[in-house]
């Protein structure tokens, strides 16, 4: 079986370019003018730049000077956890932070490096669908937790976590300390997965600093978007330059920003909607996988605390890197795993972290959808998956 138009369901690694998005990134190529210089050249370049910022400030509720361009989603998260802590630790020496154990690298690896510096990290596990219990934060908090920090979208297995009852949590510790010398308490958030498929008000949800990221959204590589808080103290992570405030040095992509702005406008303008559409397609592929599989099992939670783009399932006795390779050559695109972590012999992190046993683990699969899939085309995946299974099971 192969199919000459090929499916791609593995979203949650990169998007395309949307049209609107393309258009504006080709529309200001030829802008060369560095923003931060004073001639007409520069003034155009910088007034392309602060639209930019008040479209993504405007798509999540934020102020146009609480968002800072990066050039990825994983600079975002190294510079929200290296740029807040470091100052502390310098202070404190000793300090403790909370992260969810199924986070991704990007907010892991930063924290676990920082153990050099005298920061204790403990990771809070899940439940077997892969969502925290806002109490277990609070109750793993010392006197020396500084930082807590738990994603708004699972990327693997698809658990839409409990962002804003954790920050009601958090506010609640906060108001137990004394003013003073009391320690800070701040609350980041990897929201790299969500725009497409869930609502984002900072505001509502309650956090410090928010991680954005242009390929997850239909906007470019290259370039993303921190999100700081009023009042959140942080420290540049790149230095050079005095740009984006004086906080990350290096000249800004405007072509890209711009893209990425407008990509993000019409992500959160249109949300609502697309997730109810995509909700649906999703459920009815697993239903025609169940058909056809009955021991498929799914990965993650069901109904509302799962994101609509994202189904990870495991048929027992089939590889999943096997999975991949068999709809590869059949037309139809899906991963194992965050692509950040190929190339990983063991099982992914997240998986593990539902209660899944090793050898089950290593037969998951990721597919997560485009804005545009369809029935017909969730029916070929169903397919696919059933030929796949048909010649390499291991029984």
């Amino acid at each position: 079986m192969f199919w000459k138009k090929r499916i791609y369901a593995d979203a949650a690694a990169a998007t395309p370019l949307s049209r609107p998005a393309r258009r504006e990134l080709e529309r200001l190529l030829t802008l060369y003018g560095n923003p931060g210089a004073l001639h007409t050249e520069a003034l155009e370049a910088k007034k392309e730049l602060d639209r930019a910022r008040k479209i993504i400030a405007e798509s999540i509720g934020a102020h146009e000077e609480e968002i800072y361009f990066t050039a990825s989603g994983t600079e975002g998260n190294n510079w929200a956890i290296h740029g807040v802590l470091r100052p502390l630790l310098e202070q404190h020496k000793e300090l403790h932070a909370l992260v969810s154990s199924v986070e991704h690298q990007s907010a892991l690896e930063p924290l676990r490096a920082l153990r050099r510096e005298g920061l204790s990290v403990q990771e809070l596990p899940v439940n077997p669908e892969g969502l925290i219990f806002p109490n277990s934060v609070s109750n793993a908090v010392t006197p020396r937790t500084v930082f807590v920090s738990v994603q708004l979208v699972n990327s693997e297995m698809g658990a839409i976590e409990p962002v804003r009852e954790i920050a009601k949590e958090i506010r609640r510790v906060r108001s137990a300390r004394k003013e003073g010398d009391a320690m800070p308490l701040y609350f980041h958030c990897d929201a790299s997965q969500a725009p497409l498929w869930v609502d984002i008000k900072v505001e509502k949800l309650g956090i410090d600093l928010l991680v954005l990221d242009g390929q997850k959204v239909l906007g470019p590589k290259g370039v993303g978007a921190l999100y700081i808080k009023r009042g959140t103290p942080i420290e540049p992570i790149l230095w050079g330059g005095k740009q984006e405030k004086n906080l990350r040095g290096g000249t800004e992509n405007v072509p890209q920003a711009a893209s990425f702005a407008l990509a993000m406008d019409d992500a959160q303008k249109g949300v609502v909607r697309r997730a109810k559409k995509v909700t649906a397609i999703r459920d009815y592929l697993f239903s025609e996988i169940k058909k056809a599989i009955p021991d498929v099992m799914l990965h993650g939670p069901a109904g509302e605390s799962r994101v609509a783009n994202n189904l990870n399932i495991s048929i027992p006795g089939l590889d999943g890197e096997m999975a991949v390779v068999a709809l590869d050559s059949m037309g139809v695109a899906i991963s194992t795993r965050s692509a950040c972590n190929t190339g990983d012999e063991n099982p992914s992190h997240v998986i593990r972290a539902l209660g899944v046993d090793k050898a089950l683990a290593k037969t998951a699969i990721r597919i997560t959808f485009l804005p545009d899939i369809s029935y017909r085309q969730a029916r070929r995946i169903a397919a696919a998956l059933l030929e796949a299974a048909q010649r390499y099971r291991r029984s």
